[in-house]
């Protein structure tokens, strides 16, 4: 495993519940599967060009880390707007959004575009190109 259990902890802000261990090692290793999926989909070897690239183990760790770390400190929070309570008379709302998709999924961990990015990765092309011009109001060939 790129990452070990106690490299992760180590940079958590917040100390985990000894409950959590195995489960935070499991993710740790489902990270790096995604990680090297997300290479073999793109017909490259990760285990070469971590071998032959001197920037990519590193910033392989900090994806795994970054992904897994994500996926523990928000958890069942992932996805909320807002939360409020109210205690006299009792009344308590959640508003969850879709404004954050693509950060943490719940029960699963997300290979982000930004990390996808950082490993050397192709990333959603955006359009390019050349565009008409909009058109323009009547007053200006009115001159």
């Amino acid at each position: 495993m790129l990452v070990a259990f106690d490299d992760l902890i180590s940079r958590l802000p917040v100390t985990l519940a000894v409950d959590d261990t195995s489960r935070v090692e499991i993710l740790l290793d489902d990270a790096e599967g995604i990680v090297r999926d997300a290479f073999s989909r793109e017909g490259r070897d990760f285990d070469v060009e971590v071998a032959t690239t001197p920037w990519l183990e590193n910033a392989a760790k900090r994806v795994i880390r970054d992904m897994v770390a994500a996926a523990v400190l928000i958890g069942g929070n992932v996805g909320q707007l807002s939360v409020s309570s109210t205690t006299g008379a009792e009344s308590d709302s959640v508003t969850y959004g879709s404004g954050v998709d693509g950060l943490v999924g719940f029960g699963r961990l997300i290979l982000t575009d930004a990390h996808r990015e950082e490993l050397g990765l192709s990333v959603a092309a955006l359009p390019s190109g050349r565009f008409p011009r909009p058109a323009r109001w009547p007053e200006r060939w009115l001159r």
